[in-house]
């Protein structure tokens, strides 16, 4: 089982690498998800994107961003939000579901406590990748993202 620290109380946040945008988060996320498609490693530049799944009515942000239009494998179109400046991946929007806000988790101030509690697209992992034991692990995309934040409270409560 793997050991995971508290989720600290809100609020959190969060900023680009070279500090021009700036985010807060002021209530919990709702899942913490790994995502292993080809789409979101090649925007990383790593073998996955970790996001915070919260709110969009709980997240501010404050700064210049550039927005990229993407279709995702599944189909659906997001709005990925970059650092005008540095280009940081900061955080996106799902136009199908304008409720949430995707936060890169890389972002956080304090990331230590960012640990997936759900993985998807795991067809598509990448060799030496570590996924939780208690994590959920879904090949491809999940229908809604109702299963990704019943395995947040599943593990968090």
């Amino acid at each position: 089982m793997t050991a995971r620290p508290p989720i600290p109380a809100p609020p959190y946040q969060g900023g680009c690498l070279c500090g021009q945008v700036r985010w807060t988060l002021t209530a919990r996320p709702r899942a913490i998800n790994a995502c292993h498609c080809q789409a979101c490693k090649k925007q990383s530049g790593a073998t996955n994107i970790l996001a915070l799944i919260a709110p969009a009515e709980a997240f501010t942000a404050t700064g210049a961003t550039h927005t990229y239009r993407k279709t995702a494998e599944s189909g659906r179109q997001l709005d990925v939000q970059r650092c005008a400046h540095c280009g940081t991946r900061v955080f996106h929007h799902n136009l199908a579901n304008a409720a949430l806000v995707f936060i890169a988790a890389g972002t956080l101030d304090d990331t230590s406590w960012a640990i997936p509690t759900s993985h998807i697209w795991v067809e598509c992992i990448s060799p030496g990748v570590v996924m939780q034991d208690d994590a959920i692990k879904v090949v491809g995309q999940p229908e809604d993202r109702a299963m990704l934040m019943d395995a947040f409270t599943k593990v968090y409560g």
